[in-house]
């Protein structure tokens, strides 16, 4: 079996579907794709998938926080729970959600059930990292 017949497997497929979109858009039937476009198409998606993502992208928390702001207690809850994991998941994002966190729990101080919900829950990514650290001191 030919080591690149994946490839052009592929490429013929990409040929395929572009012929018959650009049969349906223009009614041509002789337009297609050729193999160099093909090849550039094919080269462009399999570049996309070891990028990194863009800075520029909303980190999925600020979705979650702005949930926050609702006046239904399991909807706080809820979001206060998923920041909560994130935080404990992703240590880069731990000092954002910190933050977010302690303002929304200014803004709930009148509600004192999910004023301590939400201190609760600070206080558990915060010892859950002292707690990570304490371990790496001791394996060392």
């Amino acid at each position: 079996m030919n080591q690149f017949s994946p490839q052009f497997a592929i490429i013929s497929k990409l040929k395929k579907i572009v012929t018959k979109t650009s049969t349906m858009l223009k009614g041509d039937k002789t337009a297609g794709i050729t193999e160099a476009i093909a090849r550039k198409i094919q080269k462009g998606a399999y570049e996309a998938e070891f990028r990194k993502d863009k800075e520029s992208k909303t980190p999925p928390y600020l979705t979650i926080a702005e949930q926050l702001q609702s006046n239904d207690s399991q909807i706080y809850r809820a979001s206060v729970y998923a920041l909560r994991n994130i935080a404990k998941n992703e240590e880069k994002s731990k000092d954002a959600i910190l933050e977010i966190l302690q303002k929304s729990a200014e803004k709930k101080s009148k509600n004192a059930e999910l004023y301590n919900y939400t201190l609760d829950k600070i206080k558990e990514i915060e010892s859950y990292y002292e707690l990570k650290r304490k371990n790496k001191k001791s394996k060392k």
